[in-house]
């Protein structure tokens, strides 16, 4: 009873901070940060701790499963390149790298490498919330989301396989193996627990039935693959992934979709609220001050690892600088880093905790607040183009709704003449939409952006219709790959033509 108390409590306190913020220009998850260390010190609250049991069976999920359900399979498929290479080679190299410079503190060299694995999985809460603010562009936000949701499997699995060496029941050869066997089994069990809630949603036509059913996937998913041996966290993503890009489109209404939205939305913004204000709550304050010299070394560390890995990645990938500055500095760590480290009991503990949650709290306060001034110079509004995208978002609501309308006559759910009076007011309105939108096209820049989103769903259509011609055995799956292959050089090419 005692718990529940705290607990609404400081959701309550979160709802007071997240009506304040919208006064003052102030991210929302680092004010949370802040407050929390501040109820900590002044002892209001008893301590309730971030175990990994608690954030792995209670938190991660639903926040992998909402992160997952929207994204975009097609944007993650185009950005594929620099989200894999960050996300793993890259990250391999940034945990060497921040554990190397982490060890020259005089922590031995395998314990600075759990430190820099430990530490390594990012959260970009705050920044995407900057970046839906700002309209910051959908592939580097698409390369952000993707890069956190898959290095926190990675992230987490290197993290296990350093603490079995560390206790001598694992070898480097085996790590190696245990590595793609976990990954790549929890994407399996992911998949086939994905795909058949997928089919099950196509019979079924109750909001409340398949927005329940979603809940059971995300908890159930990580839990079985736990139980198999495999990593729940991808696993988790890759059932999102699934239901989110072919459950919703495909075997829902588009009333249970808005339900679901909303509902996920709903449950997300409560456990941010709540983990961020406990990392705050957690935060050891007195003893980061004895181990001040220890956490700057971390910091130096971790960011260092994150540069090295960054900057030549994304030139390669002639990624415009500015964004490569904004994917180097808004790599913030959050959740995932503070739970292994409540949960770390090995040798050192005081001094890698110390050092792990002197880095969280840099990386939220100091670079969330500096990247959110950031962004805002690299991402200023363009009125023209703000204006488009709301002429095209009240058009696209519009030829919604008139279908929706026209399914529900069809049906009898409505008056089929009350309908009819409706479509055409609406249609009126769509009319006078339109002009305002051919006005917004004669600028040259929105014109070819406009153009580019045209022609990617062109070929992305294309792309669909050679799959379907594989499956359905009517072309060999040699001419299915080649043709697709040369789709996709067009759609990385139409991608690069905007940086």
């Amino acid at each position: 009873m005692e718990l529940l108390a705290e607990l609404l409590s400081l959701l309550l306190i979160a709802i007071l901070i997240a009506t304040g913020v919208k006064y003052v220009r102030f991210p929302y998850t680092i004010a949370l940060v802040l407050v929390g260390i501040a109820v900590g010190l002044s002892g209001l609250f008893p301590p309730i701790q971030l175990t990994e049991e608690l954030v792995f069976t209670l938190i991660l999920p639903p926040l992998l499963f909402e992160g997952a359900l929207a994204m975009d399979i097609g944007e993650l498929r185009r950005n594929a390149k620099p989200i894999l290479a960050l996300a793993t080679l890259g990250l391999l190299i940034s945990i060497l790298v921040a554990g190397y410079i982490a060890s020259l503190s005089g922590i031995p060299i395998l314990l600075a490498l759990i430190f820099a694995a430990m530490v390594s999985p990012t959260d970009p809460v705050s920044v995407l919330a900057t970046f839906k603010k700002l309209g910051a562009p959908k592939r580097l936000t698409t390369i952000m989301e993707g890069e956190s949701i898959i290095n926190d499997g990675t992230a987490v699995v290197i993290y296990s396989i350093l603490l079995g060496m560390l206790a001598g029941s694992t070898s480097v050869w085996q790590g190696i193996a245990e590595f793609f066997f976990v990954c790549i089994g929890g994407a399996v069990v992911g998949f086939l627990l994905g795909y058949s809630a997928y089919r099950l949603l196509a019979h079924i036509d109750d909001a409340l039935i398949e927005v329940t059913l979603t809940v059971i996937l995300a908890f159930g998913t990580f839990l079985i693959a736990e139980a198999f041996g495999v990593s729940g966290v991808i696993a988790v993503v890759t059932a999102g992934l699934i239901v989110g890009n072919y459950g919703t489109e495909f075997s829902m209404s588009p009333t249970t979709r808005i339900t679901l939205v909303n509902f996920w939305s709903a449950v997300v913004f409560i456990v941010n609220s709540l983990v961020f204000i406990l990392i705050g709550l957690d935060t050891p304050v007195y003893r980061l001050s004895e181990h001040a010299d220890l956490i700057a070394i971390a910091i130096l560390a971790v960011l260092a690892g994150r540069a090295v890995v960054v900057y030549p990645i994304l030139s390669a990938l002639r990624m415009r600088l500015s964004w490569q500055n904004v994917v180097f500095w808004g790599g913030l760590h959050g959740t995932i880093p503070v739970a292994l480290a409540l949960s770390y009991s090995g040798p050192m503990r005081e001094e890698i905790v110390s050092m792990v949650f002197g880095v969280v709290i840099f990386s939220l306060v100091v670079q969330g607040l500096s990247l959110d001034i950031y962004a805002r110079r690299v991402f200023r509004r363009d009125e023209s183009k703000a204006e488009y995208e709301e002429l095209r978002a009240r058009l696209f609501s519009i030829r919604r709704a008139v279908e929706e309308l026209n399914r529900m006559a069809s049906k009898g759910e409505v008056d089929h003449e009350i309908a009819s009076h409706v479509i055409d007011e609406l249609e009126k309105v769509e009319q006078r939409l339109k002009a305002k939108v051919s006005e917004v096209l004669s600028r040259e820049d929105i014109r070819e952006e406009e153009y580019r989103k045209v022609w990617r769903e062109v070929l992305e259509v294309e792309r669909s219709a050679v799959s379907e011609l594989v499956r359905k055995g009517i072309i060999s799956e040699e001419v299915g790959e080649k043709v697709i292959r040369e789709i996709d050089e067009e759609l990385v090419s139409i991608e690069d033509g905007k940086d």
